[in-house]
């Protein structure tokens, strides 16, 4: 199994973590990466779980469309394939405020540290809201790392 839905049954169902995502896309480095992240986010816009299922298609199928010229259609016909609304996610891409805020998310994390994707910025939370120890991890990494880093997280005093 997949280090993801690993880390949704120990942690996240159980309660102990909160899963939040934000865009990194590597423009630098991949010409479609910012249509991608604007097409998920304009499924995800529409109902959460088109966002993760297009954000996995696009992963799956990332050989497909990186350097294609016609990447934008393969984003909507999938998004249409997994039922958006194409009036409403046609709005949401074109829309100047979805770009505003991927590069939002951009900043947000280069200024926590990230560097490149996937990228993973653990936060320990006191009851008042304040931040009391934070931990990156970068890569693909094992559950066994992500386990270690969350646990000494939830442990610290």
């Amino acid at each position: 199994m997949h280090t993801g839905p690993l880390l949704d049954e120990a942690y996240i169902a159980a309660g102990k973590m909160v899963k939040v995502f934000r865009n990194f896309p590597l423009t630098s480095i991949h010409p479609n990466a910012m249509p991608a992240a604007k097409a998920a986010h304009c499924a995800g816009q529409q109902d959460p779980k088109l966002f993760w299922s297009l954000h996995d298609w696009l992963f799956a199928n990332l050989g497909g469309w990186s350097n294609a010229a016609n990447a934008a259609d393969q984003f909507r016909k999938q998004a249409l394939t997994l039922g958006v609304n194409s009036a409403q996610y046609d709005g949401c891409v074109q829309d100047a405020r979805t770009e505003a805020l991927i590069q939002r998310d951009l900043q947000e994390g280069a200024s926590q540290g990230v560097r490149g994707t996937p990228a993973f910025l653990l936060v320990r939370v006191n009851a008042q809201g304040q931040t009391q120890t934070t931990r990156n991890l970068s890569g693909a990494l094992p559950f066994d790392q992500f386990a270690q880093a969350i646990q000494e997280l939830l442990a610290a005093q």
